[in-house]
């Protein structure tokens, strides 16, 4: 995690400093975005069948996403991007176990991969990201009256992600920024109560697609 940060870093200051050393040029082209939305669920991850061992009862969440893209040229270019999701919990299966409760599904990482871009017009272009990267995730923790029974684990997986981004320009440097991604991911977490003694062990699969908006700068 630690060298996917340098690596996040590196790439906003060099395609600063590139950017710089370009003014008066049509491209390269740097930008910064922030955007958020809700975050929908898929697969095994939203499946409340009691029968599926790897049933999620995840559902729709949050998606918060820092975007950083830097273009080499008019259709291509690099991305990276810091992000974060939460997902609360179908507790529709609990009904019978009065006083149990358990709270979210959660993860946050670091994503990085190539970026081709289109230009539609002088207002409008489209980006599509293919990009892996590293997530932090983690069980939910599972109580009973209010006292803690089983303990969240959380763990690091690779994940993959990628989807279209369409900046709008409103002037200057700002611009609406709109994005739809697929996230996916395959934990395997060790369930442990409060004695430290395992009581289950799974591959979680980890499947959302995320639908965001906000702005971006672009320098």
């Amino acid at each position: 995690m630690k060298k996917l940060l340098l690596i996040f870093v590196a790439l906003l200051v060099s395609g600063a400093m590139m950017a710089q050393g370009s003014k008066g040029k049509m491209t390269p082209k740097s930008f910064l975005a922030f955007h958020g939305g809700p975050s929908f669920t898929i697969g095994d991850f939203n499946s409340t069948d009691e029968n599926n061992e790897k049933a999620g009862f995840a559902k729709t969440g949050l998606n918060l996403n820092l975007n950083y893209g830097y273009l080499f040229n008019k259709n291509i270019g690099i991305t990276a991007a810091g992000f974060y999701n939460r997902y609360n919990l179908d507790k529709g299966f609990l009904h019978d176990l009065p006083g149990t409760d358990l709270d979210h599904w959660q993860f946050y990482g670091l994503s990085v991969g190539p970026m081709f871009s289109h230009a539609i017009n002088d207002k409008m272009a489209v980006d599509l990201r293919i990009m892996g990267g590293v997530a932090n995730a983690n069980t939910p923790r599972f109580t009973f009256d209010g006292e803690l029974l089983i303990k969240e684990d959380w763990k690091m997986a690779f994940m993959f992600q990628g989807g279209l981004d369409l900046r709008i320009n409103t002037g200057g440097n700002v611009f609406i920024f709109t994005n739809a991604d697929y996230m996916g991911m395959q934990p395997e977490f060790k369930i442990e109560d409060i004695t430290g003694t395992e009581v289950d062990r799974r591959h979680q699969t980890i499947s959302v697609i995320n639908v965001t908006g906000g702005v971006g700068i672009k320098f």
